[in-house]
C-alpha cells in the first residue's frame, strides 16, 4: 500500500493539465503562472501518461519555454516518453508501409484510419498508434485475409507478449458479434513493436450506415500522405465522420465506460487536430456528407464534446454547431448496454467533470423507455 490517501485533483491541477493539452494553441502566460503556483503535480502527470498526451505535453512545454519551471522528474518523465514515442514512431510507420505495400498489391478496396494517417499530422513524438486499423467492406475480407496470411501474418491474439493463435469458433464468433476479425499479427521485432497487429472492421456499428456510408467511404479512399509515406485512407471528411463515429460508440456503450476507455483524450485531440485546420468549405463539406448517411447528429455530439473538453473558441465550429446540431443534443449523451438492454443518462452532464471522475459508471442512472 502507497500509505496515502486518493484525492481528486484541484482546479489548477485540472487547468494546467487541458492548457498542456492545447498544443496548437499555448497559453504561455497561464502554463507559467500554473507551474509556479505548484499545479505540475504527480496527478497532472498521471493523467497525461494514461491519456496518451505526454508527448503533447512536453512538446507544449518547450514550444512555451515552461519546461524550467516545472519538477526535474516532471520534465524528464514526458520528455523520456517522447523521446520513446518517436523511435517507436519510426517502428509504426515501417508496419504500416509494410501493411500498404501488401494491401496495394491485392485487388481490395479498403482504408487504413486513425494513427495509420494521424501519426505524421502531428509533431514527432506527440501521436502513437500500436496497431493498424483496416476498413473495408464484407465482400473485401477474404482478399485481404489472403494477402495478409500471404505475407506470413496469423490471426490470434497476444497473452503475456506471446502470440497465441486462434481457434476456427473464436474467428466465425467475432465476424459475427462484432463487425470485425479475429487480429492478424505479424513478428516484426522492431523496437517497442515487436508484433505488428492488422485489425480489419467491415462495419461501422450503426445500423443506418451499413447500407450507405461504408461502402461510400470505402470507394473514395486514396493515397495521402508525404512522399514514400503514404497509405491509402479515407477523403476529409468522411475520415473526420469515422473519428466521431468511433468515438460517438464508445462514449456511449456501457462496456468501454466499464473498462475506462469511453473518453480517452488522445482520440478527442484527433479531432482538435484536423478542425483546427478546417476552412469554412471543409464544414460545408462535412456537414453535406454527415446528413447524406444519417450522421449528423452523433457527429454534431462528438464534436460539441471536443469542444467542451479542450475548451476551444473556434468561430467556424461554434457556427457550425449553432447550425446543425439538434436541440436536443443532451439526448445522444446516453449509455446502452446492449448485453442487458439497459440505457443510462449521467447525473453530471460536465463533460469535464465526468472526464476526471475515477469511476464514470458511478455516475450513472438507469433510465426506461423514451424518459
Amino acid at each position: 500500500k502507497s500509505g496515502g490517501k486518493d484525492r481528486s485533483m484541484n482546479t489548477s491541477e485540472q487547468e494546467l493539465f487541458w492548457c498542456l493539452c492545447r498544443f496548437l494553441d499555448p497559453d504561455r502566460e497561464r502554463i507559467a503562472a500554473l507551474l509556479q503556483a505548484g499545479a505540475g503535480t504527480p496527478a497532472v502527470l498521471g493523467q497525461l501518461l494514461y491519456n496518451r498526451m505526454a508527448g503533447v505535453a512536453y512538446h507544449v512545454l518547450t514550444k512555451t519555454v515552461t519546461q524550467d519551471l516545472t519538477s526535474r522528474e516532471f520534465r524528464n518523465i514526458l520528455r523520456d516518453d517522447r523521446f520513446l514515442s518517436i523511435e517507436k514512431n519510426q517502428s509504426f510507420v515501417q508496419c504500416r508501409n509494410l501493411v500498404t505495400d501488401i494491401l496495394e498489391k491485392s485487388d481490395a478496396e479498403y482504408a487504413l484510419l486513425k494513427g495509420a494517417y494521424l501519426c505524421e499530422l502531428y509533431p514527432p513524438g506527440c501521436r502513437t498508434a500500436n496497431d493498424v486499423d483496416v476498413l473495408t467492406e464484407g465482400k473485401w475480407i477474404t482478399a485481404i485475409g489472403n494477402a495478409l496470411q500471404e505475407a506470413g501474418f496469423r490471426q490470434g491474439y497476444l497473452k503475456g507478449g506471446m502470440f497465441v493463435p486462434a481457434s476456427r469458433k473464436e474467428i466465425i464468433h467475432r465476424k459475427i458479434t462484432r463487425g470485425e476479425t479475429v487480429p492478424y499479427f505479424l513478428e516484426v521485432g522492431l523496437p517497442y513493436m515487436p508484433y505488428l497487429e492488422v485489425d480489419i472492421n467491415f462495419s461501422l456499428d450503426y445500423k443506418n450506415t451499413i447500407d450507405t456510408a461504408l461502402p461510400a467511404f470505402v470507394s473514395e479512399a486514396a493515397l495521402r500522405g508525404i512522399g514514400a509515406n503514404q497509405c491509402r485512407t479515407l477523403s476529409d471528411p468522411h475520415f473526420l465522420l469515422h473519428l466521431c463515429m468511433h468515438l460517438y460508440k464508445e462514449a456511449t456503450t456501457y462496456p468501454w465506460v466499464q473498462m475506462g476507455r469511453d473518453m480517452n483524450l488522445y482520440k478527442f485531440c484527433d479531432l482538435y487536430v484536423i478542425l483546427m485546420q478546417y476552412t469554412l468549405q471543409d464544414y460545408k463539406t462535412l456537414a453535406a456528407e454527415a446528413e447524406k448517411h444519417g450522421l449528423l447528429a452523433p457527429c454534431c455530439w462528438v464534436l460539441s464534446a471536443m469542444q467542451e473538453l479542450f475548451g476551444t473558441e473556434d468561430p467556424m465550429l461554434l457556427g457550425f454547431l449553432a447550425r446543425y446540431a439538434p436541440g436536443d443534443l443532451q439526448k445522444l449523451d446516453r449509455v446502452v448496454d446492449p448485453a442487458g438492454k439497459r440505457e443510462f443518462v449521467y447525473e453530471n452532464m460536465d463533460l469535464r467533470q465526468r472526464f476526471f471522475a475515477g469511476n464514470r459508471v458511478s455516475l450513472l442512472r438507469e433510465v426506461q423507455g423514451d424518459a
